[in-house]
């Protein structure tokens, strides 16, 4: 148990700030904020006189497990700058398969610091090239699907697969192995429409088309689904 004290505490419910606050952290579990000053018994102290504390930031859209080439680094400097700056928690969605699992794991282990880290892995991409993932059918989307989740990913990324049939393949497959759906928009908002109605949790990047008027604003929010920046409609 932590005793964070005599800091001021900018909550996230629009009530201001909190002076000369107590933060009283049990492991991972923020336990109480308060002006009050209490302390639990045996509890590590930090005073922290003059500063200032923040909910932790989640970047949805964070690329940061690329261009290392197949070298793990045991400190990756990316997330030295990220907690620099408040983030605590990342998604990347798309990455090295390798790396980003990798890494995650050194996080969650104490082996490395960093923010906590979700990932697609590599995108399941539909053009033609040595990195295609190749959907004929349902089964062969299930067995993509199943192998990104066993080494790690908790969402995966349709990427480019050109027809429409096997993106809601893919959407099936997802919903089976209760993982999250994630598409890559491609600039086409009709295409972007069509993934919503199939039943993807995200769109990559934000709609292509400004303004967006009532018809598709109320589309999108009523289906609940979102784009990669965190944004609902």
């Amino acid at each position: 148990v932590t005793a964070f004290t005599n800091v001021t505490v900018l909550p996230m419910d629009g009530t201001g700030p909190i002076e000369n606050a107590t933060v009283v952290v049990d492991g991972n579990t923020i336990r109480s904020v308060s002006s009050e000053g209490l302390v639990p018994d045996g509890a590590k102290i930090i005073d922290l006189s003059g500063k200032t504390m923040i909910p932790g930031l989640i970047d949805v859209h964070a690329h940061l497990h690329y261009g290392s080439k197949d070298i793990l680094p045991e400190q990756p400097w990316q997330y030295d700058v990220n907690l620099d700056f408040g983030v605590t928690t990342v998604q990347d969605p798309s990455a090295s398969t390798d790396l980003v699992f990798t890494q995650a794991e050194r996080v969650a282990a104490g082996l490395s610091t960093g923010p906590r880290v979700f990932s697609t892995g590599f995108v399941l991409y539909g053009a033609l090239g040595n990195e295609n993932a190749n959907t004929p059918d349902i089964d062969a989307a299930l067995h993509h699907v199943q192998r990104l989740k066993s080494v790690g990913a908790n969402s995966v990324k349709v990427y480019q697969q050109s027809q429409r049939k096997q993106r809601q393949w893919y959407v099936a497959a997802c919903n089976t192995h209760q993982v999250l759906c994630v598409a890559e928009g491609g600039g086409d908002l009709w295409m972007n429409l069509s993934m919503v109605a199939d039943g993807f949790q995200a769109i990559e990047h934000s709609l292509p088309n400004a303004p967006v008027y009532q018809d598709v604003q109320q589309f999108m929010a009523a289906s609940r689904t979102k784009d990669s920046y965190g944004l609902a409609y």
